[in-house]
């Protein structure tokens, strides 16, 4: 079945005909409405106009309520993001921590072949 399919009659959804429609006094309803919408409307205006005149006011309200709050104690401070470190900085700090790994490995062999001499004076051990 097309959904055109011929030029059938098809029933209105209102309850009431067009003339009936015609025969109710249309114009005292409408303008009743009208007025009230348009009485509803002209508030609305004049709330919006008063909260945008008052904004500045409102703001500096509350920046002054909020200059001498001190945060809660138990508030935990939020994790530190992890930053991207660039590559020159990750090489550099590779290369300091082979220095040091290097530099102590020879104070520590140092130490031992020191001891390993004076041991041999001495005879610490046997």
């Amino acid at each position: 079945m097309a959904l055109f399919s011929g030029n059938r009659k098809v029933r209105s959804r209102r309850s009431k005909s067009t003339q009936d429609l015609k025969k109710e006094p249309t114009l005292q309803r409408n303008s009743r409405h009208l007025a009230k919408r348009s009485d509803e409307l002209s508030s609305k205006i004049h709330r919006l106009e008063c909260f945008i005149t008052a904004a500045p006011e409102i703001e500096r309200r509350q920046r002054l309520a909020n200059v001498n709050i001190v945060p809660p104690m138990e508030s935990s401070t939020p994790s530190p993001r992890k930053r991207r470190v660039p590559i020159a900085k990750q090489r550099a700090r590779r290369s300091e921590r082979l220095r040091m790994a290097t530099e102590g490995l020879l104070v520590l062999g140092s130490i031992g072949a020191v001891v390993g001499w004076l041991n041999q004076w001495f005879h610490f051990w046997s």
